[in-house]
């Protein structure tokens, strides 16, 4: 016996229903045993995303610190170099400024010993005028009364006057001395003075220089301290999600063994109800009105009133009645394996619940089969019939 469900316009569409197994539509869950393992998983799944989303943002952190690292490297470096040229540039100036004082030095020695020499050939030019103006001109006067001859006197004035012009060149030569020693002195104070602004100024640039690297250096420690928190974060993330991924694996791996337990279990699970079975997959159906060709499932000769089960747990996809099939009951037990059985006096079941492996689904009766004997009863994987006798176990 086929079911018209499969190919009847007003039926239920197993194909749109099988596509729905992995995404739910309303009214549809899990089957039963995946609520408990979906939930871990979904929930890990999330912490999963969460864990990539912190690992993305410590890495995009980790990232801007090595930047700033690298940066604060090479201020650092080139600090070191203005550093060491300042230090240079200083130890010159000191030098030269050493170099000016010990000129400078020199200068005022020179010049006190110029203006000692000065002072000392004004006094013997001073002594030697006021001795010639004592003794006045040679003259007609001196002449006569003199002991000396006259030209012992014309040699005599003559030697006075050349001691007297010798002593003022002597004093001019000490003034132009004096003031070129004075010129070359105020020259080598001046440049002391700028020297020493100079030496001023580097002293605080490099004092500044110094501030500045301290700084770097602290901002530089603190940085890497921040790159080593990040990089122990990433690893204890890494560390996390390994874990984790661990963890889904083995929840996944328990809810592919849930989705095929169906699988798992064929051959092993007891039939939907007690009785003789009166037509095997692929037979004829006998004292049938219309023929409909090969039988696509088996029917049970069932005792009025007999219990009809679930083969396995699902969820029931549809419950109700069926033109030309009477009470119909469809379950989904994963993977697109589906369980059809028609032909019940009452059901006990409704759309959307989750029924345990041999749960009561119905009843069997004798008003049910007047048209057709018996509990009909498909196993399908998609929408391909499979014969239900391979995969339940029949007694004797």
């Amino acid at each position: 016996m086929s079911i018209g469900f499969f190919r009847t316009p007003l039926a239920l569409s197993l194909a749109v229903l099988a596509g729905a197994i992995f995404q739910p539509a309303r009214g549809w869950s899990a089957p039963p045993g995946l609520e408990e393992i979906d939930k871990p998983i979904q929930q890990h799944e999330s912490n999963l995303e969460k864990l990539r989303g912190g690992m993305q943002i410590h890495l995009g952190r980790l990232q801007i610190v090595s930047e700033q690292e690298f940066n604060l490297l090479d201020q650092i470096e080139r600090l070191d170099k203005n550093l060491a040229l300042q230090k240079i540039r200083l130890d010159v100036m000191i030098d030269r400024l050493n170099s000016q004082e010990e000129l400078l030095a020199l200068k005022e020695r020179d010049l006190r010993l110029a203006r000692q020499g000065r002072e000392k050939v004004k006094s013997h030019l001073e002594k030697r005028l006021r001795s010639y103006y004592l003794m006045g001109k040679t003259g007609l006067l001196n002449v006569t009364f003199s002991t000396r001859t006259l030209p012992d006197l014309m040699l005599f004035n003559d030697s006075f006057k050349t001691l007297i012009d010798y002593d003022k060149k002597l004093f001019n030569q000490y003034r132009d001395a004096i003031e070129q020693l004075i010129l070359a002195r105020d020259s080598h104070e001046k440049e002391s003075i700028l020297l020493s602004e100079f030496i001023t100024n580097a002293v605080e640039q490099q004092k500044q220089l110094d501030s500045l690297l301290e700084e770097k250096k602290e901002l530089l420690t603190k940085v890497k301290t921040q790159k080593i928190l990040h990089e122990q974060a990433l690893k204890e993330l890494k560390k996390a999600e390994e874990e984790l991924r661990a963890t889904l694996a083995q929840l996944q791996k328990k809810r592919d063994y849930t989705l095929k337990g169906f699988v798992l279990n064929k051959g092993r699970m007891a039939p939907p109800v007690q009785g003789e079975i009166v037509t095997r997959f692929g037979e004829s159906r006998e004292g049938v009105a219309i023929d409909t060709g090969a039988s696509q499932g088996i029917t049970f000769d069932a005792p009025n009133g007999a219990e009809i089960r679930s083969i396995f747990a699902g969820r029931v996809l549809f419950a109700g009645y069926r033109k030309g099939f009477g009470n119909m009951v469809i379950i989904d037990h994963g993977l697109d394996y589906y369980s059809i059985t028609s032909r019940m006096e009452k059901i006990s079941v409704q759309e959307g619940q989750l029924v345990g492996d041999g749960e009561i689904i119905g009843a069997a009766g004798d008003i049910a089969t007047l048209f057709e004997k018996g509990v009909y009863f498909e196993i399908r994987h998609d929408t391909k019939p499979l014969d239900p006798l391979a995969w339940i176990s029949i007694d004797g």
